[in-house]
């Protein structure tokens, strides 16, 4: 068995929501329980990939949106730790994979769908020596002409519009699905924000919104399997049009180089659709936590692990894997799954895991992005917790602060708190006679990490001496 320094890539893809059933590998999936009309899909890549590898289908993300999640995947931290707890504020300022793969003599490489999220504004571009958006064959090369890397291609082609992602990608096939959408709809659709996630032409925009149009109406109007059909249709168009395509130019290259590479593909949140959910950001739904994690490589026995871990437990069992100097104790909220990974043991046991999501509203978040976007300082964005779920064995506990509206555009008040046990199919169901009160108490615990530190002047020597726990100050 190769020792974890061949590894002389460290490659990680992040499919943006993406959630784990979408796999057909998926031992139990959920999505025909709630949606038993819909059909599934063809997911050839991610079933290879699955079988070649170590394949975890019950990982807990710790946000349902793509900054928090991504930054909890990065660091090992949770999202109170790290510096990211909400849908859009605060800056990452916990050491990352990058930090200590630079470190370690790496070259970091990031490539984005999303780069005003996953960007500079929150910190995700330290450490990173090639920052690129939506260049696949430059990160490619990025990699394959370096003597060793930790890289992340991330990409949005699952998140809506699904499957497509821009006019780029998408072309002619995605202004044909529009007008399909549209196709027997009425002419006034509701209203909704214009907020992206990277940089959009004028055609390219109209495309976006008209999108968001037909499907917040066919939400409205209660068409729960038409849009989880949509959604794993755009599974399927993606995995065929691009990530298949990109995984064999990314292998046939680094193999032409005589060098190794540990493959990691993960998703940061699904995706759902009901009375409550429609796609993810505000919801602790089954559908939109519960993520997929495939490890390939040399030294990798290949398996499938059905009981649940947490996407905090990436960043540990990946530097675990490869061999790259990361503090054993004191740092990461997960924990190195590298011995399963290799074989040399299993899980016994579900892993407890907590998730939280946080908002703004609406308006106050178009205002802030806007100035944002045109260079002016946009000040503080206000946030509030929407909701926050914790797993313990079989049991899980929601508890809901705040309620979406989608006809009002604006979250309300809202108190409720629900105890589901998860039976061995994977679904969850109500449990009216169980308070939580423990699993309540994980979350509360948890959130003490809101609470203000006290202040402490940062000297030169305080300066240094974060700087060597591994701290950016």
């Amino acid at each position: 068995m190769p020792e974890p320094s061949h590894y002389d890539h460290i490659v990680l893809v992040s499919v943006d929501t993406l959630r784990a059933d979408a796999l057909s590998a998926h031992p139990t999936p959920l999505w025909p329980h709630t949606h038993p009309g819909v059909r599934p899909v063809r997911t050839t890549l991610l079933d290879e990939l699955a079988s070649r590898g170590a394949f975890f289908p019950n990982m807990i993300s710790a946000a349902p949106y793509t900054a928090a999640s991504h930054g909890a995947i990065f660091t090992g931290q949770y999202p109170l730790h790290n510096g990211i707890h909400e849908f859009y504020n605060g800056s990452l300022r916990a050491p990352t994979l990058f930090t200590y793969g630079r470190r370690d003599g790496r070259r970091t490489v990031m490539k984005v769908d999303f780069p005003i999220i996953l960007g500079p504004e929150l910190g995700f571009t330290r450490n990173i020596d090639t920052y690129l958006v939506e260049q696949d064959d430059e990160f490619i090369e990025a990699v394959a002409s370096s003597d060793r890397t930790v890289a992340l291609a991330h990409f949005g082609g699952v998140h809506l519009p699904y499957g497509f992602h821009s006019l780029t990608f998408g072309g002619d096939a995605y202004r044909e699905k529009v007008a399909e959408l549209e196709a027997g709809l009425p002419d006034e659709l509701p209203f909704v924000d214009r907020l992206v996630e990277t940089y959009r032409k004028p055609e390219d925009a109209d495309l976006l919104v008209r999108y968001k149009r037909a499907t917040t109406y066919l939400h409205q109007q209660g068409a729960y399997d038409r849009l989880m059909q949509l959604y794993l249709d755009g599974v399927e168009h993606f995995l065929a049009t691009r990530l298949t395509g990109f995984v064999d130019r990314l292998t046939e290259r680094v193999a032409a180089t005589g060098k190794r590479m540990l493959l990691v593909l993960f998703a940061d949140h699904g995706e759902e659709f009901d009375a409550q959910t429609n796609g993810h950001f505000n919801s602790m739904a089954e559908g939109v936590l519960r993520v997929p994690l495939i490890i390939v490589g040399d030294g990798v026995r290949p398996g499938t692990h059905t009981h649940r871990i947490r996407t905090v437990d990436i960043a540990p069992t990946v530097l675990d894997l490869s061999g790259v100097p990361a503090p054993a104790t004191g740092v990461f909220d997960g924990r190195s799954l590298a011995s399963v990974v290799r074989g040399e043991s299993a899980l016994d046991a579900d892993a407890p895991a907590l998730a939280e999501s946080y908002n703004a509203e609406l308006n106050d978040f178009i205002a802030f992005q806007e100035k944002q976007l045109s260079g002016r300082d946009p000040g503080p964005l206000r946030h509030f917790l929407v909701g926050h779920a914790a797993y313990a064995g079989d049991r899980k506990v929601v508890r809901m602060a705040r309620h979406y509206s989608e006809a009002f555009q604006r979250a309300t008040p809202f108190d409720s708190v629900r105890v589901e046990r998860i039976g061995a199919d994977g679904v969850p169901r109500a449990v009216p006679d169980d308070d939580g009160v423990d699993l309540l108490t994980l979350l509360d615990d948890y959130r003490t990490a809101l609470r203000e530190p006290a202040q402490v002047p940062a000297t030169d020597e305080i300066r240094g001496q974060l700087r060597a726990l591994g701290y950016s100050v």
